[in-house]
């Protein structure tokens, strides 16, 4: 399957799908059979009602997926606010132009070819035909002009919502075929349109449900939404006419299981429990000690699930004494990133020693010594050049007041075991620091309102332009939680957005994470590995980029 590689951006050449894998059960029978079988399915379809003869049986009864999330999104609607629980739902119900694979590669979905100018200015990109929305109404270049012109106005507050900004005009040239045009290069384009929140909506029902669209979604995905019970689930049903599933999967057609089920379990212990009863079928774990009873566990299966992710401290770089640089290098100094792996996490994790995951373009061994390592005489040192006076209790004072600082972060495990190691390592160094642990929409509010000093939080993400929307000054009180502004930063983000050629383009997120690391608005602190944890009923599950359940090819041992 021709693609395109993450490090180069951009593929100038049309490609067609691949299509879909014959059935290999099929493929074994004899013709006698197969007139058989079809003559069986055509009766049952006219018994029941006309059942679609394409509908595939369960492997072994059963037909229901449950996967437990920690909490539901507010609306799913994909171009709403982020939250987990919509990157987690709306890629079932939406499908997007392109999809990006496990190796990086991007590979046409919805989208069966394009090309680039030279210039790299404008993209003309073919839809593939017969493609049809849950309620009928096809897919065309007029819907997606649609989808992104709709985004400019209703996705202010989607964390792609820069990158969709930077598309000047999006114009159909016939039925299926439609242009992008930029006023300048735009080397987030493909990373951008294949993220969740890109979904295509059908123009006619965003219409017809005006300001109820976030609880009727409708889109091309492989289920439809069937109920919605606020804070106990959300039951998608299958989408018996899918006929366009992603490349990366054998099933290119419908699912093979008739539900699936986003149970709410926000706590994580919780979720174990229901897994081990066979109240749910998936969970996805964070927390060492579960993942270590898990894997002794038999009628469990456990696989690490790919996710390009960074967990870090950040700093408050709007209040004192926090907005001091020297004072965010001394704390920074004082965390020991090796003991946080290997006590707070049982080593699933690696550390971490840039902001950005090692598997992106700009990535650098050489940007370590950049960034404060663990020396606690170095932080006592560079607290004193911030005028700090040690007493003789341990602690620090200037101008009478006392160093202390509250740490602000989510329920979400293993972010307690961490925080208490900070806080054991902080009052080493002599700053008693107090920990609030909230559930996430409480430390958003929080964090909005900058009533924190230290946060501990992680980001998720596909592209190093990451380091623009969570830290760029353009977001602050938005995706920017540290409140941190450098012009110079902002000046290479503005570069890095914009330039195609790929070894210039990794150089300036070299050189823009230089002075991310002597800022310090955060102490970059770990890669987090997750494992999906799933029942040995669950058949044919797939692990996706960014640690997305694949589901095309699942089948379900009975219940």
């Amino acid at each position: 399957m021709a693609g395109i590689d993450l490090a180069m951006g951009i593929h100038k050449d049309a490609f067609p799908l691949p299509k879909p894998t014959p059935n290999s059960t099929e493929s074994r029978m004899s013709r006698s059979h197969t007139l058989m079988l079809a003559l069986l399915v055509l009766l049952a379809a006219a018994t029941i009602g006309g059942c679609s003869q394409t509908q595939p049986s369960d492997a072994g009864g059963g037909d229901t997926l449950i996967r437990a999330m920690a909490a539901e999104p507010s609306i799913l609607d994909p171009q709403g606010p982020a939250s987990s629980g919509l990157s987690l739902v709306t890629p079932y119900l939406f499908d997007t132009l392109v999809t990006r694979q496990t190796d990086g590669k991007y590979a046409g979905q919805l989208a069966e070819s394009w090309s680039v100018s030279s210039d790299g200015r404008t993209i003309e990109m073919k839809l593939k035909s017969g493609v049809k929305f849950h309620d009928g109404s096809p897919l065309n270049a007029a819907a997606v002009a649609f989808t992104f012109e709709r985004f400019k106005t209703a996705g202010t507050k989607s964390p792609i919502y820069g990158s969709i900004q930077e598309i000047g005009r999006v114009e159909p040239l016939d039925e299926l075929t439609v242009r992008f045009s930029f006023a300048e290069p735009n080397a987030t384009f493909w990373s951008t349109i294949a993220m969740p929140y890109a979904g295509i909506l059908s123009p006619s029902a965003v219409q017809s449900a005006g300001d109820e669209m976030g609880s009727k979604p409708v889109g091309t995905g492989p289920f439809r939404l069937s109920e919605w019970a606020r804070g106990v689930s959300i039951t998608l049903t299958r989408n018996p006419d899918y006929q366009w599933g992603p490349a990366e999967v054998k099933n290119r057609g419908p699912v093979h299981i008739q539900k699936l089920v986003f149970k709410i379990v926000p706590d994580a212990g919780t979720q174990l429990s229901a897994l081990r009863s066979g109240d749910v079928d998936v969970v996805f774990v964070n927390d060492p000690g579960q993942v270590a009873a898990l894997e002794k566990e038999t009628g469990l299966r456990t696989e690490p699930a790919g996710i390009d992710a960074l967990v870090y401290l950040g700093y408050n770089c709007a209040k004192p004494p926090f907005n001091e640089v020297k004072v965010r290098q001394a704390l920074s100094h004082a965390v020991d990133k090796s003991a946080i792996v290997k006590t707070a996490l049982a080593g699933l994790g690696t550390e971490a020693n840039t902001p950005q995951p090692p598997s992106w373009l700009g990535y650098s061994t050489e940007l370590k010594g950049y960034g404060q390592d663990y020396d606690p005489a170095r932080a006592r040192t560079l607290l004193k050049e911030a005028g700090f006076t040690q007493s003789s209790d341990g602690g620090w004072e200037r101008d009478g007041k006392k160093l202390e600082a509250k740490l602000l972060t989510s329920t979400r495990a293993p972010n307690e075991a961490i925080a208490t190691l900070l806080q054991s390592q902080f009052k080493a160094l002599g700053i008693p620091v107090e920990i609030q642990q909230l559930d996430s929409a409480a430390v958003m509010k929080a964090n909005n309102e900058g009533a924190f000093d230290l946060l501990l939080w992680r980001y998720d993400w596909n592209d190093p332009n990451a380091l623009n929307i969570y830290l760029s000054s353009s977001r602050i009180r938005e995706t920017n939680r540290v409140f941190y502004s450098n012009p110079k930063a902002d000046a290479l983000f503005d570069r890095g957005l914009h330039e195609l050629d790929q070894e210039r383009r990794a150089q300036l997120y070299q050189e823009v994470q230089k002075i991310i690391l002597a800022d310090a608005p955060w102490q970059p602190l770990y890669h987090p590995t997750e494992m999906m944890a799933s029942r040995q009923r669950v058949k044919g599950m797939a692990i996706g980029s960014m640690g997305r359940m694949l589901v095309n090819d699942v089948t379900m041992d009975g219940r």
